[in-house]
This record gives C-alpha cells, structure tokens and sequence, in this order.
C-alpha cells in the first residue's frame, strides 16, 4: 500500500474515499474512522494530503507571518498591474474557518488575466512567467504544470497563482469554475476582514462551485475533480 512508502500521496486519498464512501452502515463507519485514525497514527508526524506527505501544515504554522508575506507577494502583482485575489484553498479557510486549513500547507491564489477568451487567455498566461521574473518572484520551473505559476514562498509555504479570464460575462477560473459566476460575482474584489486582502466580491459562490455545496464542511480527504474543458487550456498551454 503507499501510505508504507510514503508514494502516490493523491492516489492514498482517492482510496481512502473510496474506503469511506463503502461504508454505509453505523458499523462500518465506525471501522472506517478507527482504520483512519489507525493511518493518521502511522504518518504521524506527517499527514496525508493530495499535495503530498506534509510535515509542517498550517495548523502548526504562526499565520500572521504567513499572511505578512502573501500580501507582501499580492502587492507587488498588484502594482504591476495585476488583479490578484486569494483563491481556493486560501479562500475557504478565510471564509469558513477565519485562518488557513490546518491540514493544508500551501497557498492559492487566482489572477483575472487581460483577456476575454480562452484563446486570448492561453497567450496572457505564457507571457506571466517573464512578468513575474521581472518582479524576482518566478520559482523556475514552475511553468511546467502548465495550470499554475508557483512564485516566491511566503514564510517557507509555496504559494501557487492560478488563471482566470472574463469571456462574455462569464467568469473562468483555472481548474474550477468554468462560466457559473458572472463579472460581478467576482469583480470589483472585496476585502477580506481578516487578512486585509483582495478576494471575489462573492467568496461563496465561488467556494461552493470549487468545492460543492457542503464547503462549509472541512473534508481533510476532498479530492478534487478538473472539468475537462479545463484540461484543453491546460493543453493549449503546453504548446511552443
């Protein structure tokens, strides 16, 4: 099994979804949770995210520090030119929970790109890279995956930035949201109380497309699932 190497970290959580989602019955939910914590006891002091097997997740993190550098990250985007907000898994941990996931450990941001459609917007998101060497904040390399730029990291957490266009009205934000919110679902940004930082005039509605109607609910073992006209952007934007 690879929680025993330690390997395949998104691959462990997808089984232990399926594990759980079998269990129906009070009984089997019961050996379910003990089978958990049994796993839990086993990775400990790592626990097992879809990121991989993490030592230092924000639970045992000084947050403050953490935010001092995001903003710090999100100020120099902005003066750029950018239109930056806290995005995903930064975003739900503010809204739901007033700080970071402590099971999380890196952390999410989205970029509304100068562009109206997706063709325009693949052209946007591969001329970044050198925007953001520019500012001496590109993590080389990075630009492989293609569907996220990771930039400098706050405070020793790696900080992600994922891209989002307006075609028509209709919001697109890489890997999640794909014309379910409108202009004004998300622009002009609001504030988030907590952290002082750029967020979607209308966080809900975006978390609830992110993470399905339940957001509310923390899920350690959400898994998530890419729309496939998400992986044909991914695709254009792997092409010289």
């Amino acid at each position: 099994m690879s929680i025993f190497r330690l390997a395949r970290p998104r691959n462990t959580v997808g089984f232990l979804n399926k594990l759980r989602d079998l269990a129906t019955t009070p009984s089997e939910i019961k050996q379910f949770k003990a089978f958990h914590a049994k796993v839990d006891k086993y990775l400990a002091p790592l626990i097992v995210t879809n990121h991989g097997y993490i030592e230092k997740p924000f639970g045992k993190a000084e947050q403050g520090e953490i935010w001092e550098s995001v903003a710090e990250r999100m100020n120099q985007l902005k003066d750029a030119g950018h239109k930056v907000f806290l995005n995903s898994g930064a975003l739900l941990g503010l809204v739901r929970d007033g700080k970071l996931i402590e099971y999380d450990n890196d952390i999410d941001l989205g970029i509304i790109l100068d562009a109206d459609s997706e063709e325009s917007a693949v052209k946007a998101w591969k001329a970044l890279p050198q925007q953001m060497r520019d500012l001496g904040i590109f993590v080389e390399g990075s630009d492989e995956y293609n569907g996220f730029i990771r930039i400098k990291p706050a405070a020793g957490y790696d900080m992600e930035i994922f891209p989002g266009w307006i075609e028509n009205d209709k919001v697109h934000v890489y890997p999640h949201t794909t014309g379910q919110l409108t202009e004004s679902d998300v622009l002009p940004f609001s504030t988030c109380p907590i952290t002082g930082l750029d967020r979607p005039a209308q966080p809900e509605k975006m978390l609830a497309i992110n993470y399905g109607e339940g957001w509310r609910t923390p899920e350690p073992l959400f898994k998530f699932k890419m729309p496939p006209n998400f992986k044909r952007f991914s695709a254009a934007a792997k092409e010289d």
